[in-house]
C-alpha cells in the first residue's frame, strides 16, 4: 500500500525545512509526498525546491503550487485530490514527525484494511517555546467511532488530522462535508478553519468499525508563531472552541438520528458547550435564555469531569464517569481491551 504525505505550505517559512526534512526521513516505502503552496510571499516556495531536491531517489515528490488564495480548507482539497496512494496524511507545515512515524502507521493500516477500517491514530507531544510535553494519553486499542471522537473533544486523543492516516477514497468522501456549511454563526470555516478536523476525523471513525489507537507519540505539535491553534487560543478563543464543538455536534446529530450507540449522550455534551461558548461570546439570544445558563453549567461540570487534561485519568475511568453522569454503564468496542490498552504491538 502507496501512503501519500500531503504538506499544504502558506508563508511557511520559518518552519517549513524542519517539517519536510522530517516528512522526507520517513522509511516506508512506497512513500509519496507532495507539497502544495498557494499564494506564499516569503521564502517558503525556494525552501521546499532546495529539500525536495535533496529527496531520497525512492520516494516521490511533487511540487505544486498556485498564486491563487482559495483559503486553507479549500488549498488542503486541491493536495488531497492529487494524491496516488491508497492511504494519505496531512502534514502541517510547523509540525514534525517522528522517523517511526510512517512505518508504525502503515503497519496498523494493513490491519484496518483487513478489519475494514479507514482510520489509524497515533499520540502526540507538543513543543512550545523549546520545550516538549507528553500532552494527548498513549492508550492503545480499538475505539468506536463515538468513544474515539469523544477522546478528542475531552483532550484524550489529538485533534488534528496530522496525528492520523486514512484511506485515501474515504478521505475524499468525507472531506467535502467540512470544508463549508450552514452554522448559526455564519462563520466561514473555509477561511477560519478551526474544527473541520475534528468532523472529518469522527466520520472517517465511522466509516469503518471505529479507529485503532497505536499508543505512541509519533508527531511533535509545535506551537510555532504561525500557529493557527496560537492564533485562535489568542484572537478567536470562544469562536474557536464554539466551531470546534460545533462541528462535532454536526456529527453525533446524524449519528443519534442513525441510533448509533451513545451518540445521543455526545449530542447532549455538544450542545451544553455550546451554550457555554455563546454566552462567553456574549450572544445576545443565548444571555436572553434563562436555559443557556444551565447548560453553560452543566459544560463546566461536563468538563470538570471529563476533561483528560485536567487529571489525566485513564480510558476506563473515563468510561466510568461518563456512565455514572449518563445512568448507564458504557461498554468498550468488542475487540477493545477493558483496561483500554493494546490489543495489537506496532
Amino acid at each position: 500500500m502507496k501512503l501519500s504525505l500531503m504538506v499544504p505550505t502558506f508563508n511557511s517559512a520559518e518552519t517549513i525545512e524542519r517539517t519536510l526534512s522530517s516528512v522526507l526521513a520517513q522509511s516506508y516505502r512506497p512513500l509519496e509526498v507532495v507539497v502544495y503552496d498557494e499564494a506564499s510571499q516569503d521564502d517558503t516556495r525556494s525552501i521546499v525546491q532546495r529539500v525536495l531536491a535533496d529527496a531520497p531517489d525512492d520516494i516521490a515528490t511533487r511540487f505544486l503550487t498556485s498564486d491563487d488564495n482559495s483559503g486553507p480548507v479549500e488549498a488542503w482539497r486541491v493536495i488531497l485530490h492529487d494524491v496516488t496512494g491508497g492511504w494519505c496524511a496531512f502534514v502541517w507545515a510547523d509540525d514534525v514527525l517522528s522517523e517511526r512515524y510512517s512505518e508504525v502507521m502503515m503497519a496498523a493500516a494493513g490491519r484496518a484494511v483487513r478489519d475494514g477500517r479507514a482510520i489509524v491514530s497515533c499520540s502526540g507531544q507538543v513543543e512550545s517555546h523549546g520545550e516538549l510535553r507528553p500532552y494527548y494519553s498513549d492508550e492503545a486499542g480499538i475505539l468506536t467511532a463515538c468513544e474515539y471522537s469523544e477522546a478528542i473533544f475531552t483532550r484524550r486523543m489529538p485533534l488534528t488530522q496530522i496525528c492520523a492516516v486514512y484511506r485515501t477514497d474515504a478521505a475524499r468522501r468525507v472531506f467535502d462535508r467540512h470544508i463549508r456549511f450552514d452554522n448559526p454563526l455564519g462563520i466561514d470555516y473555509n477561511r477560519f478553519p478551526y474544527g473541520n478536523d475534528v468532523g472529518f476525523l469522527s466520520e472517517l471513525a465511522s466509516e469503518g468499525d471505529g479507529v485503532e489507537l497505536v499508543g505512541q507519540r509519533l508527531v511533535t505539535l509545535v506551537d510555532s508563531s504561525s500557529s493557527m491553534t496560537r492564533r485562535g487560543g489568542r484572537e478567536h478563543m470562544w469562536q474557536m472552541r464554539w466551531q470546534y464543538t460545533f462541528n462535532q455536534y454536526r456529527v453525533w446529530s446524524w449519528w443519534a438520528e442513525r441510533g448509533v450507540p451513545g451518540a445521543e449522550r455526545l449530542r447532549t455534551l455538544g450542545q451544553r458547550r455550546l451554550a457555554l461558548c455563546e454566552l462567553a461570546l456574549g450572544r445576545t439570544d443565548a444571555r436572553r435564555r434563562p436555559r443557556a445558563y444551565a447548560s453553560a453549567m452543566a459544560a463546566l461540570l461536563d468538563h470538570w469531569r471529563l476533561d483528560y487534561q485536567r487529571d489525566h485519568h485513564s480510558l476506563d475511568e473515563h468510561r466510568r464517569r461518563a456512565g455514572a453522569a449518563a445512568g448507564t454503564v458504557p461498554t468498550p468496542h468488542p475487540s477493545q481491551p477493558a483496561s483500554g490498552r493494546k490489543s495489537h504491538q506496532a
